[in-house]
């Protein structure tokens, strides 16, 4: 009886030892989509990276009352003084087909975009925050007080940006910090492929609120999906319908001021990017020549208009900017008038669940000087992803059923030792 017993004993332990090994990784959560990758320790999100390149070591967000309490600061204290902050707890919570998204204890979201910027949001949605990125490169650019340019560690390039209330700056050790006001989000951005001239004119728009959103209207192998990243609480878009030669979404604003939204769309959707079109609530919105074109056109302009930009020569997708003249709810259209439009199908593969868990060919594309900057006050420039958690429930499922049979099996025993 003993010696059965002591076997008994020996599996139990084996049978338990799996799930006490997983007990001090079931706070690690990873992601790993198309575009995107990163994973999480207890109080960071770590090893950030876009299309294989690392962007981000580490992200660690923090309420700015709680870490300025932890040093013992006040609020008139630089940002390289809470640098070295503790995180706040995260945790990932949920994913789509593009996105995934992530908490924290200290009141902010964070949304990891799975499409070609790779976009990170840090939105402080319930107070004001700090937030902590390190970095690999040692030589990051201050643009302006909102923005900072730094070099990834394949020599791709990022931009760090605040929208609405806060700013970012570059420590001594070449990290970045920021101060991100209640309702303000801070949005990083990725050029694995390099930044252009149009890219930093976006980067504005962004930065300036002049643009309310991005939508990315990608493929997946053979799955059509839409990714939103919205720059506000108080604006959410729906891709109702995406297919060859045509993209139908509703833009909604509780702000009747109009905005911006930027359409990235892949050269799956559009044969030519110069043959786009564009139709606000049924209308034909109008070519813009210019970006402070495009903005004017938001400032209660008559009517909508857009611009396209296509991404480089050797590559058909393309962005179409939209200036929607006034809000509140939009029905937005971009149709290929090269295309034939009786194929369009919304059943045709197209993922129209993205919003916010919740964003003519202009011939003068090298006109800096007047690219709808002017609200900043410089005059010169006027998206299947899954989700691999480590967790304890299955294998400590697997050892009860373990020690049950094994109950039973003693009882066996003694029934025969008797």
């Amino acid at each position: 009886m003993k010696r059965t017993v002591a076997i008994l004993a020996m599996l139990v332990v084996s049978a338990i030892a799996p799930v006490t090994a997983l007990a001090g990784t079931a706070d690690r959560q990873a992601y790993a989509g198309n575009h995107v990758a990163f994973d999480t320790q207890s109080t960071a999100v770590v090893d950030y990276r876009v299309d294989g390149e690392q962007t981000v070591d580490s992200v660690r967000v923090q309420s700015q009352s709680e870490a300025e309490s932890a040093v013992g600061l006040d609020g008139s204290a630089g940002l390289d003084a809470v640098a070295g902050m503790v995180g706040a707890a995260v945790s990932l919570d949920a994913e789509t087909d593009a996105s995934a998204s992530l908490t924290t204890d200290s009141g902010a979201s964070v949304e990891a975009h799975d499409n070609g910027h790779g976009s990170l949001v840090v939105a402080a949605d319930e107070s004001a925050q700090y937030v902590a990125l390190n970095v690999s490169d040692d030589d990051a650019e201050r643009v302006d007080d909102g923005r900072v340019v730094f070099e990834t560690e394949g020599d791709a390039t990022a931009t760090a940006m605040v929208v609405g209330e806060g700013n970012v700056s570059v420590t001594d050790d070449g990290n970045l910090t920021a101060a991100v006001a209640e309702d303000s989000r801070l949005v990083v951005r990725s050029y694995t492929d390099g930044r252009t001239d149009d890219d930093e004119r976006e980067e504005r728009l962004i930065a300036n609120e002049t643009a309310a959103a991005s939508v990315y209207v990608m493929s997946q192998g053979e799955q059509r999906v839409t990714d939103v990243v919205t720059y506000g609480q108080d604006t959410a878009v729906e891709v109702e319908e995406r297919a060859a030669g045509r993209v139908d979404m509703t833009v909604e604003r509780s702000a009747h001021e109009g905005r911006v939204v930027l359409t990235h769309v892949s050269d799956e959707t559009f044969e030519s990017a110069s043959d786009v079109q564009v139709a606000v609530d049924g209308e034909a919105a109008a070519s813009a020549s210019s970006y402070a074109e495009l903005r004017r056109a938001t400032e209660g302009g008559d009517t909508s208009k857009y611009m396209v930009r296509q991404s480089s020569e050797a590559s058909a997708d393309a962005t179409v900017l939209v200036g929607v003249n006034h809000f509140s709810t939009r029905a937005v259209t971009l149709t290929d008038s090269s295309a034939d439009d009786s194929g369009t199908d919304a059943s045709d593969g197209t993922d129209s669940s993205a919003t916010d868990s919740p964003d003519g060919t202009d011939s003068d594309s090298s006109d800096s000087s007047d690219d709808g900057d002017a609200s900043d006050g410089d005059a010169a420039d006027d998206e299947s992803a899954t989700v691999a958690t480590t967790s304890g429930d299955g294998a400590g499922f697997g050892a009860v059923v373990a020690l049950l049979a094994l109950a039973a099996l003693m009882g066996v025993a003694v029934v025969r030792r008797h």
